[in-house]
């Protein structure tokens, strides 16, 4: 009897085993599908392709809100702005043989996977708009640095502020959505902002080295008296060196050569000048002054930069002053329009004195102060006298001070000079001198030379 109850379940466990084995490897559920009552993530994707069904988790989950406590009070947010990253292939195509009975039985199945959450700025956005991530009045947290004001090499360390994060809130919350949660609690401790650079990791160890092997020499000018150093800092924003050599930031450094300019120029400004009859009158520089060469300097300091090399860099002048002093100077010709008069000195001394002709009304001589272009001998002046015609006009000498405006004498062609002459029988805008007084400013003179004119 025994033997027969002990065949009889033998029997049954072979049979059930042969139809579960059935179930397992015979049976297929329809391909491409979800079966009847296919439950994910508590969305019901019946019938329904990967696709639809990953549409359609996406629009039920975008529906839903995030809730955050803090201190006890909720908070939602919106979770319409995020994308979903998720994998429902092994879904359709391995169910277990649980599944399978559970599907061929028409019982359904309920499935959770993780639904990763994109670092969406929308979502991250909601977020920094909550009551708790307002930052005013918060104290900022701060990386440890390497203090390049100096060359000491100072380390600043990090500090740790007060300041909310809201990369830090949206990665929590992406963690507890893939998780399938839809609430966290959080505390001040894990959502405030984290220095990147502390100055016990070592990474600042790497930047401090780097800085003390690469920023340590100094460059510095020396215009006029005025010593202008190039501080490490200023050293690291222009150049960076790799092994594949330095490698240089071509727009910071025009920016540096550019305040270089700035600061060393003397362009375009206006001088309380001491006429020869005694008044002192504003007159603004028109040419006069000097201004750096950029395009000098910027090659000469990049050349610095490569070769790391300590010293003192020339700066290059795109026009100098005639003196090297403030101001004007005491060596200019002295021009007074009112008075029709020319005064020439040299290092203080005067050297011609005489009367003059300017330009006629409509060829007015320009006001200011201006340089010397240059200086040459006996020529023949051209130009065209405003009504078709045209002139020429040889010159025992010419000194031209702005556009075609110059010093010269007449070379016998005007014997009369001063008083009201310019006003009939003026120039085109040069200033006209008796020729003797031409020539002796001709040889006192040189390219540079200030020509003040009121």
């Amino acid at each position: 009897m025994l033997k027969r109850i002990r065949r009889i379940i033998l029997i049954i466990i072979v049979a059930v085993t042969a139809v579960l084995s059935a179930v397992y490897f015979l049976y297929t559920p329809p391909q491409n599908k979800f079966p009847a009552k296919t439950i994910i993530n508590g969305v019901d994707v019946s019938g329904l392709s990967v696709k639809q069904a990953e549409e359609k988790l996406t629009k039920e989950w975008r529906g839903k809100e995030f809730t955050f406590i803090w201190q006890g009070k909720e908070y939602k947010v919106p979770m319409s702005p995020l994308k979903f990253d998720m994998d429902l292939g092994p879904v359709m195509k391995s169910p277990d043989l649980y599944q399978k009975i559970r599907i061929l039985l028409r019982l359904g199945n309920d499935h959770k996977i993780q639904m990763w959450p994109d670092k969406s700025d929308g979502f991250r956005d909601e977020i920094a708009a909550l009551p708790f991530c307002d930052n005013t009045d918060k104290e900022p947290t701060t990386d440890a640095y390497v203090d390049l004001t100096d060359f000491e090499f100072r380390t600043v360390r990090e500090k740790i502020g007060t300041e909310v994060d809201p990369y830090i809130i949206l990665n929590i919350a992406r963690s507890k959505i893939a998780a399938g949660l839809l609430s966290a609690e959080l505390t001040e401790a894990e959502i405030v902002r984290q220095p990147e650079m502390t100055a016990d990791s070592e990474e600042f160890a790497d930047r401090l080295k780097y800085c003390k092997d690469n920023l340590s020499y100094r460059i510095n000018y020396d215009a006029d008296g005025e010593d202008v150093v190039i501080t490490p800092d200023i050293l690291d924003e222009m150049v960076k060196y790799t092994d594949k050599g330095a490698q240089f930031d071509d727009k910071r450094i025009e920016a540096f050569v550019k305040d270089l300019a700035g600061r060393f120029n003397e362009y375009g400004e206006t001088y309380n000048f001491t006429t020869s009859g005694g008044s002192t009158i504003p007159v603004q520089s028109v040419t006069f002054g000097k201004y750096v060469n950029q395009e000098e300097m910027t090659a000469d300091l990049k050349e610095a930069l490569e070769a790391q090399e300590s010293g003192t860099l020339e700066v290059k002048w795109a026009q100098a002053k005639y003196n090297s002093g403030a101001g004007i100077g005491n060596s200019f010709v002295e021009i007074s329009i009112e008075d029709q008069h020319v005064w020439c000195y040299k290092d203080g001394e005067l050297v011609v004195d005489c009367d003059c002709v300017t330009g006629a009304p409509g060829h007015d001589t320009a006001r200011g102060v201006f340089v010397v272009n240059y200086v040459t001998g006996p020529t023949v002046l051209r130009g065209d006298n405003g009504d078709g015609s045209r002139y020429e006009s040889p010159v025992n000498c010419f000194m031209p001070f702005y556009g075609g405006q110059g010093i010269h004498g007449s070379n016998g062609w005007r014997s009369r000079w001063g008083g009201e002459i310019y006003k009939t029988n003026g120039s085109h805008g040069c200033v006209n001198c008796p020729d003797a007084a031409a020539r002796t400013i001709a040889d006192t003179v040189t390219a540079g030379y200030p020509v003040v004119i009121y």
